[in-house]
């Protein structure tokens, strides 16, 4: 009898023993699993980037690890599903696959809040939206991403709504703003809401096209990533310009339907690096672009001839009163009918219009023929320069953009030519004086060349922030911090030629002294065969150093784009004031990633 009961008893430790390792492995592997980190958004160090209480059931404890938040979790199972679920609704369904625990099929009906979002927000399809950008614009600089969410909802009725991370800038102190959104870090928001109110913010009354990526995606991965959507409502995010914005989220989300778009994740994200990601990894099915009025008109204005865009004009501005004199193709009463949504219009004039857009709703011009933001080039890059002086003066300078670009890049892809540096660091090697020193540090600068229309008036514009070099009086260089800007008017000179002139000035400073200037630039840019760019700018400024007088300066540069991500550049440059005259002759290269 004790050998029966022996056996029985070592059977019986030997079972549990295997039992409890079946459910302990799997577990094991799910805590290091990066499904299970995206869940938890853990940056790269493992360290979470949301610490809210209630989203961290470890957080209380001061010691945070991926497999501690499981262990929670797993508690709570065990104490209570139904609160589990309600509360983690994503995390209690990959912890019930990984054990093959059977989860009930009225989970979702225990939780009347999450049940409500399922049945008023449904995930038939997924597509991924990308805003276009306003460099002018400290929220927009980049472009916006966001998802957005198709289906049926419980009535039956067709419904769409829009699912974004987003922060709200409250200041506009440039210093105080810069601090916020690097170092302290400012409020997160996770937003949904029907699609049609963002059509219309961004479309209609901020003239911005949206780009739409229907996405791939498995029903059970895309059911993952509703629930998930849910266990971020109501918790405190903090948004964080170079680490954690809305492209970061949104990539991270995305990684939910195909774990490899994390190989793409870098140490800045931008709207259109989660883009590029999405067709990267093939998860992009089909793509729908909703032009703004903005948008189609420039597209036009690169169709159009110069004499058509004239007799356009004229049109606009005599109200229509030689429309019925002239014939028109289709692409020009497509640009007469979306002008005039802007513009005054008499009560005689208004027929036209009507017929106009008669005629417009049977033409419609595809703005993916003119632009593809997947083929602009990455928005970080690095730079390195060689220049030499008249003196034979030998300088080599080794840059890195964290987010933006350059004037002298292939800008096609964007509305219009614009230049974008946050975060320029460049250290130059002075071979004369066998030094290196911090040559520049440009915080922030944008450029927006933008040329008006008949219907849509444009100032174009220049902020800069940061610490770069400045003229002295024998035209060497030195570096000061400086806050400036200039403003003026661009013009289409030619579909590939663009000309500017800018006015301004700014204050230059050591910390010991400051001075103020101004300043004034024109320009050309202009793209030219085989892939390549030429830029001409002529300046004039009154002396941003102390000591130094008014003096001038023609740049040039020759751009050769060798790949979508690489740049070769020439570049000339000539100063003079009353007393000396100087010229510099460079040679860059500049690789995007």
């Amino acid at each position: 009898m004790k050998q029966i009961l022996s056996c029985f008893i070592t059977a019986f430790f030997l079972f549990t023993s295997q039992a409890v390792a079946l459910i302990t492995a799997p577990l094991e592997r799910l805590a290091d699993s990066k499904q299970w980190h995206l869940l938890l958004h853990l940056d790269d160090k493992g360290m979470p980037q949301i610490e809210d209480p209630q989203f961290l059931l470890s957080a209380e404890s001061g010691r945070f690890s991926a497999k501690a938040e499981l262990d929670k979790t797993l508690a709570l199972m065990n104490e209570d599903l139904r609160l589990a679920y309600c509360q983690f609704p994503a995390r209690v369904t990959l912890i019930s696959q990984a054990t093959r625990r059977t989860l009930s099929s009225d989970m979702a009906q225990q939780c009347p809040e999450l049940q409500k979002f399922l049945d008023y927000v449904p995930f038939d399809s997924l597509t991924l939206v990308f805003a276009s950008e306003v460099v002018t614009s400290a929220s927009s600089m980049m472009g916006h991403i966001f998802f957005k969410t198709e289906g049926k909802n419980h009535k039956g009725t067709d419904v769409a709504h829009s699912l974004a991370y987003f922060t709200e800038i409250t200041t506009f102190n440039p210093l105080k703003l810069l601090v916020e959104s690097t170092y302290t870090g400012m409020p997160g928001f996770f937003s949904v809401r029907p699609f049609a109110k963002d059509l219309v913010k961004y479309r209609d009354i901020e003239q911005r096209s949206l780009w739409q990526y229907k996405l791939k995606a498995d029903p059970e991965k895309l059911s993952l990533l509703q629930l998930h959507l849910w266990e971020l409502k109501g918790k405190e995010l903090v948004y964080y310009f170079q680490s954690y914005n809305c492209a970061t989220m949104t990539l991270e989300l995305l990684a939910l339907l195909n774990i490899d778009i994390l190989d793409e994740k870098g140490s800045i994200v931008s709207p259109l690096d989660v883009v590029k990601a999405a067709k990267t990894h093939q998860q992009i099915d089909t793509i729908h672009v909703d032009a703004s009025d903005l948008w189609l008109v420039h597209a036009m204005s690169d169709e159009l001839t110069a004499s058509s865009l004239t007799k356009m004009e004229q049109l606009l501005t005599s109200d229509l009163s030689a429309i019925e004199k002239v014939s028109l193709t289709p692409l020009e009463k497509e640009y007469l009918a979306r002008s005039l949504k802007y513009l005054p219009v008499s009560e005689r004039a208004q027929t036209h219009v009507t017929y106009l857009q008669a005629e417009v709703d049977q033409h419609q011009l595809n703005l993916m023929h003119h632009k593809m933001p997947t083929k602009a080039p990455q928005d970080s890059s690095i730079d390195l320069r060689f220049a030499r002086q008249r003196n034979g003066h030998d300088v080599i300078k080794l840059g890195w953009l964290p987010a933006g670009h350059f004037l002298q890049s292939d800008n096609r892809q964007y509305l219009s030519e614009s230049e974008l540096q946050m975060g320029y660091t460049v250290l130059a090697y002075d071979f004369d004086a066998q030094s290196l020193s911090l040559d520049e540090l440009t915080l922030y600068k944008a450029r927006s060349l933008a040329a008006s229309l008949p219907a849509f008036g444009q100032l174009s514009s220049q902020v800069y922030f940061g610490y770069r070099p400045q003229k002295t009086q024998q035209l060497d260089e030195k570096s000061l911090l400086e806050l400036s800007g200039l403003a003026g008017k661009s013009y289409q000179l030619h579909r590939d030629i663009l000309g500017y002139w800018l006015l301004g000035g700014g204050l230059t400073s050591d910390v010991r002294h400051t001075r103020g200037y101004i300043k004034a630039i024109a320009g050309l840019s202009a793209d030219i065969l085989v892939d390549s760019k030429f830029t001409l700018e002529l300046g004039s400024t009154s002396g941003a150093v102390a000591e130094s007088s008014r003096s001038h300066y023609l740049n040039t540069s020759l751009s050769w784009f060798m790949t979508q991500d690489s740049m070769f550049n020439l570049s000339f440059k000539l100063e003079r004031n009353r007393d000396y005259e100087n010229h510099e002759l460079g040679v860059q290269f500049v690789q995007h990633y």
